[in-house]
């Protein structure tokens, strides 16, 4: 009797305890702020990291998440250069079990002060909020890489599964490659953007004309909706199953007015949706 009342009650007791384990809220802490400088490299490992502006002159460094440890984190400046690390710790196999989110690093950058941003990841995700940078290059394996708010010269965005989101951002010229990873980019404007993807779908929402766009695809979709019909567009397209839903189209010449912009959507395997 005692024997099933155990078995009865151990599952309950087992799931309420991780109940109570997942509804703890997440911890914030300093771990310092630094005096503005112009450049700014990351590499991480696991965590995550989120960027957006300070409310003054300084960047300030904080870490969000559970079981936190200042010392995960370091910061130097080298070459001048702000350099933002993960340190390396000896791995447990508990480590690759993720019951809660991963721990997230939080560093504000003061407006109109950093020039470039150089992001290297393995699994962690990154987020840039609402920064002006000339230029921005991000290199990832695994994580996602979220751009929101965001006016930037050149970026160049590489990864292998993680995909990449682009919202409400003005990029004159970007290149992002991806293998896995989809693309995805809302209401957001450029002079030359160019995407690669293999087995990653691409999807423009609320797209805007612009001079040059090349969206290329191995095995994936292609969807791009304008948000107002082009008024001088060429177009260029390959795919299983193409249609284009654009007013004024020439099905014969590929052309919209007289065909000063760029558009090319190309996929060897999926479908393109122009509209």
């Amino acid at each position: 009797m005692k024997k099933t009342m155990l078995a009865v009650l151990l599952p309950g007791f087992i799931g309420a305890s991780i109940y109570l384990f997942m509804k703890q809220p997440a911890k914030t802490i300093t771990i310092g702020e630094y005096k503005s400088i112009s450049h700014i490299d990351v590499k991480l490992d696991m965590l995550n990291i989120d960027f957006t502006s300070s409310p003054d002159d300084k960047i300030h460094v904080q870490i969000k998440g559970h079981q936190l440890n200042k010392k995960r984190v370091g910061i130097r400046e080298e070459n001048e250069r702000f350099v933002v690390e993960e340190q390396q710790q000896k791995k447990k196999w508990t480590d690759y079990i993720h019951l809660r989110q991963t721990p997230t690093i939080l560093v504000q950058i003061p407006k109109g002060q950093l020039k470039t941003l150089t992001l290297h990841t393995v699994d962690g995700n990154s987020t840039i909020n609402k920064l002006v940078l000339d230029s921005v290059e991000i290199k990832t394996a695994a994580g996602d890489a979220i751009l929101k708010n965001m006016s930037i010269s050149n970026a160049n965005i590489q990864t292998k599964d993680g995909s990449v989101s682009i919202a409400k951002s003005s990029i004159e010229d970007f290149s992002i490659t991806t293998n896995a990873g989809d693309v995805s980019i809302k209401d957001s404007t450029g002079i030359n953007h160019k995407i690669q993807t293999v087995d990653g779908q691409i999807n423009i929402t609320e797209a805007k004309e612009q001079p040059k766009l090349q969206a290329k695809s191995t095995s994936g979709d292609i969807r791009i909706h304008y948000k107002k019909a082009p008024d001088s567009l060429r177009i260029t397209t390959a795919g299983e199953d193409i249609e284009i839903m654009l007013p004024n189209y020439n099905k014969k010449t590929h052309i919209i007015g007289k065909g000063d912009n760029m558009l090319s959507a190309e996929t060897k395997d999926g479908a393109v949706l122009i509209k």
